[in-house]
């Protein structure tokens, strides 16, 4: 086989592994106040996380995404076991009030997609330590107040890139099961950070965004190692 037909055929082999990426938005959350999950409509069209400064008001965050569809879609194109996770992204719309205010909140992964989030619940603010016992901390941010329709996002895993132990675990359920519950809570007393919930009929309600690469097939490394050595030993020649 010429030069040119094994690299070309490397190269056609592992641009079948070229990234896909498939979002999904959440399918329930909760703003877990002093006196438990926030009830009403106002509990499902908004999303918010207040510091301790709130009082009554004060609150953590938890989202639940159903990624039965998503996984779906990726095993049918590259079949089950055929992928990787490359990146996971966390998108949520800001939908502001008069009393938004700027400052740190931090993102946690737990496993505990069991408990409800909604009414009735155990969940309480702030009983976080013991409502998610297991929570793995993901990723940090300064929530920023822009105007309401503004989407933030924030990236959870990136194979590429230095990951928390929280990341990690994080893409390791992707693959094992098929809902995720991801925790949101103050690092500033301060912070009102207020997003559109998953039912808001004017913004899209916190989105989970993934992309994955197809696992490639032992035989295009094989392929494009032999191209790669031929022009070594093409250029070893010239030079000879």
């Amino acid at each position: 086989m010429k030069l040119a037909h094994v690299i070309a055929a490397a190269l056609v082999a592992l641009g079948a592994a070229s990234a896909q990426a498939a979002s999904v938005e959440a399918i329930g959350n909760a703003t877990v106040q002093p006196g438990g999950v926030r009830t009403g409509g106002s509990g499902i069209n908004f999303f918010n996380i207040e510091g301790a400064d709130y009082g009554s008001f004060a609150s953590y965050g938890a989202i639940r995404f159903d990624l039965s569809s998503l996984k779906a879609g990726f095993d049918a194109q590259y079949g089950v076991g055929g992928w990787v996770v490359d990146s996971v992204m966390l998108s949520l719309t800001q939908s502001n009030a008069a009393f938004t205010n700027d400052g740190g909140v931090a993102v946690y992964f737990t496993n505990n997609d069991g408990v409800s989030l909604s009414a009735p619940s155990p969940l309480t603010y702030d009983g976080f330590a013991a409502d998610f016992a297991d929570a793995q901390s993901v990723t940090s941010y300064t929530f920023t107040q822009v105007s309401s329709g503004t989407v933030d996002s924030y990236t959870l895993f990136s194979r590429s890139g230095t990951n928390s132990a929280g990341g990690n675990a994080l893409m390791a359920d992707i693959l094992a099961d098929s809902t995720m519950t991801l925790a949101l809570r103050e690092t500033d007393a301060g912070v009102a950070a207020t997003y559109a919930g998953f039912n808001n009929n004017s913004y899209a309600g916190p989105t989970l965004s993934i992309s994955v690469t197809a696992v490639p097939e032992p035989e295009a490394y094989a392929l494009l190692l032999a191209g790669l050595g031929l022009v070594g030993a093409a250029a070893r020649r010239r030079r000879a």
